[in-house]
């Protein structure tokens, strides 16, 4: 006999859970306003060339690929809060540094990038103690819903960021707005150093044998039945959702002639997909198994982000395109919820920040190489040939869920009952 999953309203009173959530919320709307402010200061304030611009990107992505395996190996051996909040703090002690120097005539590019550069260790640093620290307060029984709400709000930040960041940066100019990046940073901190639940000690760890450990991590994740085609199955929707990201927004302007305005209405729209998204995970995921939500909400992003290269100029395609993003949104966050308390669910304590740098470092890998081949094929086949063509090729994720579904039910059948997935497993297998 299977236990009901917890109220909603049980984890909204979950205290550390709270505390978890405002910090990661507080820096997420920061972060956009940086995202948004740096490139402006670049290019308006120093008249970076687009080679300057072009490292500056690079600058700020590369941590991923030479330090996210070390971070996931050194989560497993610290206790999680701690990585977080010294990530934080760091990171906002240097982005304080941008509008400090703005104010003292002292601004050079060469600062611009040496702060890509360290506030993306940090991040690399803080993802996988973040990832895996939910599970640690609320247990296997609320994780999918905390990740769903967690999800949320990183991708509605991403969605309404934006505007904020405008407004701010009119407001204030782009060198100072980043001031209020350094102070969600330093606010995130703090209220993480308010939770309170314990955090057992790390098993102590031959430190010769950090190497050994990264290569247990991506051996763990390459070779485990459903992680590893899982996550690769991510990497080909990173590559292909970075190929239509690097086009869509200039092919909309550019070909279709949609105004600034009514591109900010269109993503309005469909940020309140991202609304519905984060309370549909773990109800879809009840009542439908989590295999049969992984493969539709992994073909809704073929279907949702074809339109994008089927519509014409004016109201109808806007209004076509509205309803496709807020719908992407929706299958974004409970895909993104599911695969992530699935994966946490069948990885060993021990293993679970190697899990999340693994996992991170597979799938975001691919991204620089699909907006660069997205560049390439535009120059060839014309940007809209260039969005279907990636468009068709997001395809390849609910084909890879739907050759694991049986590896799925297999191994969320043996789990306690207390676990969200569980009470599934009968229905998957049939």
């Amino acid at each position: 006999m299977t236990s009901s999953p917890p109220s909603p309203l049980k984890l909204s009173k979950h205290r550390d859970f709270r505390l978890l959530w405002a910090g990661q919320t507080t820096s997420a709307l920061g972060s956009e306003v940086s995202t948004l402010a740096i490139p402006l200061i670049a290019g308006l304030l120093l008249n970076a060339s687009p080679m300057e611009l072009g490292l500056l990107t690079a600058a700020r992505k590369a941590p991923v690929l030479f330090a996210s395996l070390p971070a996931g190996a050194l989560a497993d051996r610290w206790r999680k809060r701690p990585i977080m909040i010294w990530s934080l703090t760091l990171s906002g002690l240097i982005m304080l540094t941008l509008p400090l120097a703005a104010m003292a005539g002292a601004l050079t590019i060469g600062h611009l990038w040496a702060v890509a550069l360290l506030a993306g260790i940090c991040e690399v640093f803080y993802s996988p103690a973040y990832q895996t620290y939910p599970l640690l307060i609320l247990g296997p029984e609320r994780i999918m819903q905390g990740n769903a709400r967690l999800t949320t709000t990183i991708t509605v930040s991403g969605m309404s960021g934006p505007a904020l960041s405008g407004v701010l940066i009119a407001l204030l100019g782009p060198a100072k707005a980043v001031l209020v990046d350094a102070a969600s940073f330093l606010a995130a901190a703090a209220t993480m150093a308010f939770i309170r639940t314990p955090e057992p000690k790390p098993q102590p760890r031959d430190r010769s044998g950090l190497r050994r450990e990264i290569a247990e991590g991506l051996r763990y994740v390459v070779r485990h039945p459903v992680i590893g085609p899982l996550l690769f199955g991510m990497a080909t929707i990173s590559f292909c959702l970075a190929g239509t990201s690097a086009l869509e927004i200039t092919y909309l302007a550019r070909e279709l002639g949609w105004s600034s305005q009514a591109l900010g209405l269109v993503l309005g729209v469909g940020m309140l997909g991202g609304l519905a998204g984060g309370m549909l995970a773990e109800p879809l995921t009840s009542r439908y198994g989590t295999a049969r939500v992984l493969i539709g909400a992994a073909l809704a992003y073929p279907l949702f982000v074809s339109p994008i290269g089927l519509i014409g100029p004016g109201l109808a395609g806007q209004i076509v395109m509205g309803v496709s993003w807020g719908l992407l949104l929706v299958a974004a966050i409970v895909f993104q919820s599911v695969q992530k308390s699935l994966r946490q669910l069948l990885t060993p304590a021990e293993m679970q920040g190697r899990l999340a740098a693994s996992a991170r470092w597979i799938t975001w890998g691919a991204t620089p190489l699909g907006a660069l081949l997205a560049g390439a094929l535009a120059t060839w086949a014309g940007m809209r040939g260039a969005l279907l063509v990636f468009a068709a090729g997001l395809f390849a994720g609910p084909v890879v869920m739907w050759r694991i579904r049986t590896a799925i039910a297999v191994a969320v059948a043996p789990r306690a009952p207390t676990s969200t997935l569980d009470g599934v497993a009968d229905r998957e297998s049939r």
